[in-house]
C-alpha cells in the first residue's frame, strides 16, 4: 500500500488524471465483467423462460378451447352411440320395433316387413329392412320424415308409392329402411359373432296398425 502511494506522488498532474481515468477504465471493466454482464446474461435467461411459458399458456389455451369444443361435439353425437352392443337378432328385433312404433305414431299400416342380415364395418354395424305400408299420403310422408330425424341412426334409403285408388290420398308404400349403430366404446365382438357370421332372420309380418 506505502509502494502505490509512492507511485502515486511521484507522478506529475498529467500522469495523475491518466492514471485516475485508467483506474476507472479498470474498475468498470471488472464491474461489468463481475455483476452486469451475469446480471444481464440471467436477464436474458429469464426473458426466454417467460417467452416459452408463454408460448406454452398459450398452446394450453387452445388446447383448452379444442377440449371445450370436443366436449360440446361429444354432448351433440352422444344420444346417437349405442351403449350396450347385444346380439344380431336382438338388434334387429329393436330396429323393427322402432319402425312399428314410429309406423303407429304416424298412423301409417305396416303389411310386411322383411329385416336383412347385419353387415359389420370397422366403425360400426348396418341393418335394413324392406317393409310394405299402407296409409294417408301426408301420414306415409311424415312417417319417413320421423324415420329421417330419429336418433336411432334411422334412414329411408329408397322408396316407391303407388295409389291404391284414384279418388283418395290413401297410398302403398315400399321402402327400405337403413340402421346405423355405432357403438359409444369402439367396436366389440359380439358373442354370436363368434359362432354365427350370418343368422337366418325370417321374414316377419308385423300386426296392422289399429
Amino acid at each position: 500500500m506505502n509502494e502505490i502511494t509512492k507511485f502515486i506522488a511521484g507522478l506529475n498532474d498529467n500522469q495523475k488524471k491518466l492514471f485516475t481515468i485508467a483506474l476507472v477504465i479498470v474498475v468498470a471493466a471488472l464491474f461489468d465483467r463481475l455483476l452486469i454482464a451475469p446480471t444481464m446474461s440471467r436477464l436474458t435467461s429469464i426473458d426466454e423462460d417467460i417467452t416459452k411459458e408463454e408460448a406454452s399458456i398459450k398452446q394450453d389455451i387452445r388446447f383448452l378451447g379444442y377440449k371445450d369444443r370436443i366436449s360440446k361435439e361429444s354432448r351433440e353425437i352422444d344420444p346417437y352411440l349405442t351403449k350396450i352392443v347385444s346380439t344380431d337378432e336382438e338388434m334387429i328385433a329393436a330396429f323393427l320395433k322402432k319402425i312399428e312404433n314410429l309406423a303407429n305414431q304416424s298412423k301409417v299400416t305396416l303389411i310386411k316387413v322383411n329385416p336383412a342380415s347385419g353387415e359389420q364395418t370397422a366403425q360400426y354395424w348396418k341393418y335394413q329392412a324392406d317393409l310394405e305400408c299402407s296409409g294417408q299420403l301426408g301420414d306415409v310422408i311424415s312417417f319417413i320424415h320421423s324415420v329421417n330425424t330419429a336418433t336411432d341412426l334411422l334412414k329411408v334409403v329408397k322408396f316407391n308409392f303407388t295409389s291404391k285408388k284414384s279418388d283418395t290420398d290413401e297410398i302403398k308404400a315400399a321402402m327400405t329402411i337403413e340402421k346405423i349403430v355405432v357403438p359409444s366404446k369402439g367396436m366389440p365382438v359380439k358373442a354370436q359373432d363368434a359362432n354365427n357370421d350370418h343368422p337366418n332372420v325370417p321374414q316377419t309380418n308385423p300386426p296392422a296398425s289399429p
